[in-house]
């Protein structure tokens, strides 16, 4: 693939916030084009896998970013309880700027089903394992033993993004707030 410029990742990042408010089958060429404000052949230069290569990028720029933050929450003691606050206020952030039209692109993607869709979901799946993967860290630094560790990053991962479904749905962040408080109670302190 070309090297990446400031249009790709114009594109990258269109289409993430595309993808986190109408998932992959809403989410046009078109859209990112004019979201991504780019020359349409600039879709093709930098992704001529077209849609789906897109998309995994978009995922894939989400889940390290996301990542990044989840790891540098878990450095610190309580480690899985500042994981916690770290990845609830990040949700939270996606949901109060843009007045609940967006939630996890990673999520959304997840949802979507079309035949294309293999590389993509294979993408979301890695990005889902390297955020339970760091949270999981964080309870072992907390103290935890492995297999209660495994169990409750799936726990809160799941919790959340749940969570987030349903703050959409409802236009208010209550049960992403109330789901993040009986999170705390199951985190080593």
């Amino acid at each position: 693939m070309p090297k990446k410029s400031n249009t790709a990742e114009r594109i990258v990042r269109a289409t993430a916030a595309l993808l986190a408010s109408r998932g992959y089958a809403g989410t046009g060429l078109n859209d990112i084009i004019a979201r991504a404000k780019a020359p349409k052949g600039s879709l093709y230069h930098y992704f001529p896998a077209g849609k789906p290569q897109i998309a995994s990028a978009a995922i894939h720029f989400v889940g390290r970013e996301v990542g990044d933050f989840l790891d540098q929450a878990g450095g610190q003691a309580p480690h899985g309880r500042n994981v916690l606050r770290r990845f609830t206020a990040t949700l939270r952030g996606w949901l109060e700027d843009s007045q609940f039209a967006e939630a996890c692109p990673v999520f959304s993607t997840t949802l979507s089903i079309d035949a294309e869709l293999a590389p993509v979901h294979a993408e979301c799946r890695q990005v889902l394992q390297a955020w339970h993967a760091s949270i999981e860290r964080a309870l072992l630094a907390d103290g935890l033993e492995a297999a209660p560790a495994a169990a409750r990053a799936w726990l809160v991962l799941a919790a959340l993004e749940g969570a987030v479904a349903i703050a959409r749905a409802e236009q208010s962040l209550r049960a992403l707030s109330a789901i993040e408080t009986e999170l705390q109670a199951l985190l080593p302190a």
